[in-house]
């Protein structure tokens, strides 16, 4: 019988996998490596870095801050950006449990009937024959009860059923009537919805000047909050940037929205919003805010300290250099500089960043003396794709069978993915920006040969073309190959370039975009509706969806509630 080497190797190896394993580690073994506290440099060897001090306290990160030190390494572009910038594994934060007691502080909803017979019930144990009487008074939502008794002669004075908080001047105040204000907030309802929800659950609601007097008090304290929580994030980004290993310098993002989008010959917008937003956390929190506002509900006002901050005789549409200025002086202070900023494709901005370089160069009062700008890689694709739409007209060769329009349609949006995708590779593939701007150029070029079934060059110039592998045209329009003459081809390549030359890679060399800016312009107009005039409160529920943003929804009305009630509480 012959040998069988595989299937003896097998059972031999199987054989001593169960045998026990020797131990590593011995009694009176002391292991010899050393706990290291040092974030790895790029381009630094661990080999060459020395051992850390004996004094040097261990500092082990969040689990929050290891994914945005992550973060900030993958979008730096290193090599090594799948291993974290640290040593110490984050610890896990544990979530406190709190114990559900019947005596914790709840509100309920109680009918006024049915807490008379209570008490009745109680009284009955003492006193055989009960005359109460009990009265209610009303402040809002908020009810105080005295309950007087005639043949005992009880009398318990009036009793407030829920918490009151000091004020400055007069009786405390409820606390309730404060929370029914709260969903004005922190969402897109109004003060008249959460009346009709009153109504419905048969609560006589506060009268309109009681409710809008607690919004108002909200929102002061929400502007507050937000203020200080901005300046929270500002130290957590350069945090996170110093230990991930880099200098504290920040790409951030700016964009701008208006009530109403402001058009030629006529302006109906009031209202404007910006926000700066950094670029290199996960996360993509805002640093900075601004609003511009024409709106002021004194009759006989300077404007000196109210919610008016913009002049009524300005245009609107400049309102984006006001506020990108406002909110780059907001972090010009910061515990970093502003390495590049990030903005939409129009023409104000470019000059509004110069001239604000230029101005604070001449006083010495900034860290970086310029800051590099970048224009928007979604914008930029968007234009391209009208451009190529635009130029059907122009188009002689496409194939009588098929509709002109869609031709065009589906040819345009074949050109925007397929730059997209080539742009997004090469970024990863290119350490420097001189390689991606050349690599790039060469990609763009072959991509209407490689459409038109030319793959003589896609092996070398291009990082998508798989058409030695599948031998598909799926992704071009109807799923063929163009059959356009070379002039029709010029002329597209031509659309082509005029968003992707020389200088419109240079203004996307990182391919940053300004979503998160747009997302959080959506959530500022969630919180005040377009539909709707915020006179006053308007700065309020822009610093509300900030503060959303930057701590989660419940998190933020826990803390708006706190600052309210001037101590910490608790909601289960």
């Amino acid at each position: 019988m012959p040998f069988n080497y595989r299937k003896s190797a097998g059972n031999i190896s199987t054989r001593r996998s169960r045998g026990k394993k020797a131990t590593q580690f011995k009694l009176g073994h002391k292991p010899k490596w050393t706990t290291s506290t040092e974030i790895h440099q790029p381009g630094v060897s661990s080999a060459s870095s020395e051992a850390p001090k004996a004094s040097k306290r261990l500092v082990r990160l969040t689990d929050k801050e290891a994914r945005d030190s992550q973060c900030v390494r993958t979008t730096a572009g290193l090599a090594q950006a799948d291993s974290l910038a640290y040593t110490l594994r984050p610890k896990p934060e544990k979530e406190e449990k709190t114990d559900c007691e019947c005596d914790r502080n709840e509100n309920f909803i109680v009918n006024n009937r049915k807490c008379w017979h209570l008490l009745k019930m109680y009284m009955q144990v003492f006193v055989r024959k009960p005359n109460m009487k009990m009265k209610v008074t009303r402040a809002g939502l908020c009810v105080y009860i005295c309950v007087k008794c005639s043949y005992c002669g009880f009398n318990s004075q009036t009793l407030p059923m829920s918490d009151t908080i000091q004020t400055a001047r007069g009786p405390p105040a409820g606390f309730l009537n404060y929370l029914v204000a709260m969903p004005v907030l922190k969402s897109k309802i109004g003060m008249d919805d959460v009346a009709t929800v009153l109504t419905w659950l048969n609560i006589k609601a506060p009268c309109k000047q009681t409710f809008q007097k607690k919004f108002n008090d909200l929102g002061q304290a929400q502007t507050e909050l937000s203020d200080k929580q901005l300046e929270l994030n500002q130290d957590y980004v350069a945090n996170v940037m110093k230990k991930a290993g880099f200098e504290p310098e920040v790409d951030i993002q700016f964009d701008v929205a208006y009530t109403c989008r402001p058009q030629g010959g006529c302006e109906k917008s009031k209202q404007s919003f910006g926000a700066l937003v950094e670029h290199n956390t996960g996360q993509k929190l805002p640093l900075a805010i601004a609003m511009a506002n024409k709106h002021c509900r004194k009759r006989y006002c300077r404007h000196d300290n109210c919610s008016k901050t913009f002049a009524a005789e300005a245009s609107i549409a400049s309102s984006e250099r006001v506020l990108l200025h406002r909110s780059l002086d907001k972090v010009k202070d910061g515990p970093f500089a502003v390495r590049s900023i990030t903005t939409d494709s129009g023409t104000q901005s470019a000059k509004a960043i110069r001239d604000y370089y230029e101005l604070k160069k001449q006083t010495n009062h900034l860290k970086k003396q310029t800051a590099t700008h970048y224009k928007c890689f979604v914008h930029k694709l968007r234009a391209l794709e009208r451009h190529v739409r635009a130029a059907k007209s122009d188009i002689k060769s496409i194939p009588k069978k098929y509709n002109k329009d869609e031709y065009m349609r589906k040819l345009a949006s074949c050109l925007r993915c397929r730059v997209r995708i080539e742009l997004k590779r090469l970024r990863k593939q290119s350490c420097s920006d001189e390689l991606f701007l050349r690599s790039a150029k060469f990609a763009i070029e072959n991509i209407m040969h490689c459409f038109s079934g030319d793959h003589k060059m896609c092996k070398e110039r291009s990082r998508v073309c798989t058409y030695r592998v599948t031998s598909s045209y799926k992704h071009l329009p109807y799923g063929e190959p163009l059959a356009l003459q070379e002039s029709d081809k010029k002329i597209i390549l031509g659309n082509i370039n005029k968003t992707f030359d020389a200088t419109g890679f240079k203004e996307v060399a990182k391919l940053f975009n300004t979503n998160a800016c747009e997302s959080l312009n959506a959530s500022v107009f969630h919180y005040a509706p377009k539909t709707s005039f915020y006179a006053r409160n308007f700065a309020a529920l822009c610093h509300s969806a900030v503060h959303t943003r930057s701590l989660g929804p419940s998190k933020s009305s826990m803390k708006v509630a706190e600052k309210v009630k001037g101590k910490k509480i608790m909601f289960t």
